[in-house]
């Protein structure tokens, strides 16, 4: 069996684990078609002993545990070196013994009940998890008993081949009196005999072992055995396996009470072990047990070889059909969410970046928080570390959140979501945060990690949030897993131990020989740094800060000046300019009288663009005015030529005032067109500040608005990718005191509530509703369309809150309004009139509303003619109250004539066509025509998952 083939530590892609030493290496080493050299690793890292060979074509290493070193502990120590120095491994197999749990009724079928010498695979087919922590758990006040600790299923390559496995068996065509004959092969076959019927004795669980641990229950009573059917001589002779659920903890069962009570802790489990939690620990595996005892004080040594000879030859069976190519293309890398680029110059910090790996490796959900000034580096660090780990874990999934505000936040939760394909992220009314939540703190999702970047201000994390009215917080969203890490960039001392108590990390400036070796990385032109003496004098100008000396570089390299004659503008620069740019970025609490370098990099940077680029200079100063965070490059109004448009972008890059995002995926998957650019906290604050002390911010601040004015659209279905890109920008500009009066403000506060309407967010909605009714008021008149569209708007929301009696009021208020102003066949009118109709519906008024839906739909045919979208509406909206009374004929009558008129108009695929499939399903039900409306819900499910995934 014995190969001279040598392979290296990549090169292996299965790992069988099978921690007793004595009674589980020896047939796993047996099921191997042939044995390699063993290849060189680090032992003074890695003190394990490995086995490697092959199975069938697959590249598999075999370890066990030190002898007598068994349990989850001594487990997880073996693997978690293990899979370092295997880093390819993509399958992982425990194979070995455990002990079987029987069912508290026996079955009929002798096969279906666990004896001794069977086979467990933990794969429970409920889809619950496969294996469960016995001994972890909360005492209930009833009695009962809660189970808190699962593990990850294993891959689905294993469970797939395992479903094929349970087919072959019930065919008859399976090969394990090969596999077994492996065992008899060898010369210590007789290990692996079978003891015989005779010897496996399953007793009452009140009955105790009667002599010693050898005396095989010789003394045993037997009046006290359980009374099972037996299994025939040739069902003797087969390996018999079992799916189910397995029980995992840290200590031997010898008790059949507490055994029986395990099964009723872990929902009838079969077989209960001790080593599947420390491997599970490092990577999720298929648990295969034979079963040597039944976990009771009868446990003896007898079964221990045939049941782990049993569970080797079940494992080979298992393995020869997974299609050895397939695991070696199964991708190791879990999901990877980081929209900024890895730092192309990043150096140093090696002390604070080991720091963050030793965090990110540990377990028990840690969190950690770094802290320092504004263009220290916070945010390259985090970055290095999750591109770092990226390579080094590739197992762990990677997500960026940045906190600069709620909507950010949330829309980074989004993102994450529709990434994972989480079940119903895409609703509108999806509670997003929550999702997710729950996807990552669910232990069997495996390893992560997720940095929240920018967390400067408190109040984002830390204050209620708008929607909701309730005491709910985003950093009560953030989840909880034993298995991830919480990594914080913020500005302040005070945020980082709010935020992770006493883990963090402070970024002071860099050492001058890594600030030199980012200094020559950004200037490849050594002319221009001249001397040793000139870098020193020039890094002590800017005191060793990464920000600042990646933006004088790009100044120095942009205008081909040396770095004396950067220097020389730098001290003769005017003093008002440095007061002018100090005052918004000293932390007197941290930074001892220390010069505030960067704003004054930064002035003299942007006089140059001023004076170089006069359309990048505007762009900085728009961009100024909105949150800083994904700015769409169409919110940027195009230059006079595109090439002018590329240079001023270029311009802004290369001073690193912005940063290009990597392109994100859009909710259809592809990749989004559409670019998006970062403006740096601390340049965009510096921005603000100059705006304001020149005099021009309320311009730039009105120019922002009026840009808003003119690219965002009405918050519909339809153009969601677009608004949702602009929408926290809107709100940032919206909130300016100084355009709170301009008529474009509440034409944009208008179109922020309907998008905050689309989104179920329908407090926020009511609020810019309600600011837009006031001012229409105000200046329009009470009878002026503008102001009856507003009250119309702002009921619809009222309603959708369940205010109904006050939606009601204003909706009637506002039809009798509209039907002076417009007449009765304005459509405003006609969608006033459905609107209030909808509100009577709601509050069980089912006969008026019944009626006004009527009089509204005749309207409708009469105005716009029978098939236009709104007629279909109307007509959607009667059926439904019809059916609301029980008038299941006639509602089922007009939901049919609404369902074709609507695929002749807008397609069979429109969301408005598939919600009148449902609405016609349902009344289907209603009436007990369940046939007819389970083919017809089976048709609109096929058409929504290839519309909306």
């Amino acid at each position: 069996m014995a190969s001279s083939k040598q392979l290296t530590c990549a090169d292996y892609h299965v790992a069988w684990i099978c921690p007793v030493a004595d009674i589980e290496f020896l047939p796993a080493r047996l099921m191997l078609d042939d044995e390699h050299p063993t290849p060189p690793y680090d032992t003074h890292y890695d003190e394990n002993t490995y086995t490697c060979g092959t199975i069938n074509g697959h590249a598999v290493v075999v370890a066990t545990c030190p002898p007598g070193e068994t349990g989850n502990v001594n487990a997880g120590r073996l693997t978690g070196s293990m899979f370092k120095t295997f880093p390819n491994i993509r399958m992982a197999v425990l194979v070995g013994i455990g002990g079987g749990i029987p069912s508290l009724e026996a079955s009929e079928d002798a096969l279906e009940n666990v004896h001794l010498g069977d086979v467990v695979v933990g794969w429970p087919g409920d889809g619950k998890p496969a294996c469960v922590y016995h001994d972890r758990g909360r005492s209930k006040g009833d009695g009962q008993f809660e189970m808190v600790g699962t593990m990850g299923n294993p891959d689905w390559r294993l469970t797939n081949a395992l479903g094929v496995l349970v087919v072959d068996d019930e065919l008859g065509q399976t090969t394990f009196a090969d596999q077994l004959a492996r065992l008899q092969r060898s010369k210590a076959k007789k290990k692996f005999a079978r003891p015989g019927l005779e010897h496996d004795k399953l007793f009452k669980a009140a009955y105790r072992h009667a002599g010693d641990y050898r005396s095989k229950c010789t003394t045993c009573d037997p009046s006290e055995l359980v009374q099972r059917p037996q299994r025939s001589e040739e069902e003797q002779q087969t390996l018999v396996f079992h799916r189910g659920r397995i029980a995992t903890g840290n200590a031997v069962i010898q008790d059949a009470k507490l055994r029986d009570e395990i099964r009723t802790r872990c929902d009838g489990a079969l077989c209960v072990e001790m080593e599947a939690a420390g491997v599970d620990a490092n990577r999720r595996c298929l648990v295969i047990r034979g079963i040597s005892d039944y976990a009771d004080s009868h446990k003896s040594d007898m079964w221990r070889s045939y049941a782990a000879g049993n569970a080797a030859a079940f494992t080979r069976e298992l393995l020869c059909r997974v299609q050895p190519g397939t695991v070696k293309e199964m991708e190791g890398k879990a999901p990877f969410l980081v929209p900024l680029a890895r730092p192309p110059s990043f150096v140093g910090r090696e002390t604070q970046l080991a720091q963050l790996s030793a965090h990110i490796s540990a377990e028990g959900c840690g969190r950690l928080a770094e802290y320092g000034l504004g263009g220290c580096g916070k945010t390259a660090l985090a970055l290095e570390a999750a591109y770092q780990t990226r390579e080094l874990e590739p197992e762990r999934a990677i997500f960026w959140v940045p906190a600069v505000s709620q909507e950010s936040f949330e829309q980074a939760y989004r993102e994450i979501g529709r990434l994972l394909r989480i079940p119903g992220i895409a609703d509108a009314k999806a509670d997003v945060k929550q999702l997710v939540k729950a996807r990552l703190s669910d232990e069997g999702f495996g390893q992560w990690l997720v940095v929240v970047d920018n967390a400067d201000d408190d109040s984002v994390l830390f204050d209620p949030l708008q929607e909701g009215g309730g005491t709910d917080r985003l950093i009560d969203y953030l989840p909880r897993s034993r298995k991830g890490s919480i990594v914080f960039t913020t500005r302040t001392r005070k945020a980082a131990v709010r935020l992770a108590g006493g883990k963090h990390i402070q970024l002071n400036e860099l050492e001058e020989v890594e600030a030199r070796t980012m200094l020559e990385q950004h200037v490849p032109n050594k002319d221009l740094l001249e001397d040793g003496e000139v870098v020193h004098e020039f890094l002590e100008l800017l005191t060793y800060l990464p920000l600042a000396i990646v933006q004088a570089a790009a100044f120095v390299v942009g205008n081909n000046t040396r770095l004396s004659e950067y220097m020389d503008v730098y001290t003769g620069s005017e003093r008002d300019a440095t007061d002018l740019l100090r005052r918004d970025f000293e932390d007197q609490g941290r930074y001892r009288q220390i010069q505030n370098p960067v704003a004054i990099t930064w002035y003299i940077s942007f006089r140059k663009i001023q004076e170089q680029d006069t359309l990048a200079a505007e762009y900085l100063s728009l961009m100024a005015c909105t949150t800083g965070e994904a700015v769409p490059a169409s919110l940027l109004w195009p230059g006079s030529t595109k090439l002018a448009t590329t240079e001023a972008l270029g311009t802004l890059s290369a001073y690193a005032f912005i940063a290009e995002r990597q392109q994100q995926q859009s909710s259809t998957g592809a990749l989004r067109q559409e670019r998006a650019f970062d403006m740096h906290r601390l340049v965009r604050l510096a921005t603000r500040n100059w705006l304001q002390e020149n005099g021009q911010w309320q311009e730039w601040a009105g120019k922002a608005l009026a840009r808003l004015v003119e690219i965002v659209p009405f918050g519909d279905h339809e153009t969601r990718e677009i608004w949702t890109a602009y929408l926290p920008h809107a709100m940032q500009v919206v909130d300016v005191p100084e355009v709170s009066e301009a008529e474009e403000r509440f034409t944009l506060l208008g179109r922020v509530g309907h998008c905050e309407q689309t989104l179920g967010r329908y407090r926020a909605a009511e609020q810019a509703h309600g600011q837009v009714l006031g001012r229409r008021e105000k200046v329009l008149g009470k009878e002026h369309p503008s102001t009856l569209m507003s009250m119309s708007n702002l009921a619809q929301v009222l309603s959708h809150q369940g205010k109904y009696a006050e939606g009601e009021a204003m909706n009637r208020e506002t039809l009798a309004l509209q039907e002076k102003v417009v007449g009765t066949e304005h459509p405003d009118t006609l969608t006033s009139m459905n609107n209030l109709a909808q509100a009577l519906s709601k509050q069980g008024k089912y006969a008026e509303a019944e009626a006004m839906h009527r009089e509204t739909l005749a309207l409708k045919e009469k105005v716009v003619g029978k098939e236009h979208p709104s007629t279909l509406m109307s007509m959607s909206n009667l059926a439904h109250v019809l059916s609301r009374q029980g008038k299941y004929t006639e509602a089922e009558a007009m939901h049919r004539e609404t369902l074709a008129l609507s695929e002749k108009v807008v397609g069979k695929e429109h969301p408005d066509t598939l919600t009148s499939m449902n609405n016609l399903a349902l009344v289907l039900s209603n009436q007990g025509k369940y046939a007819e409306a389970e083919a017809m819900h089976q048709e609109e499910l096929a058409l929504q998952e290839k519309v909306v995934g």
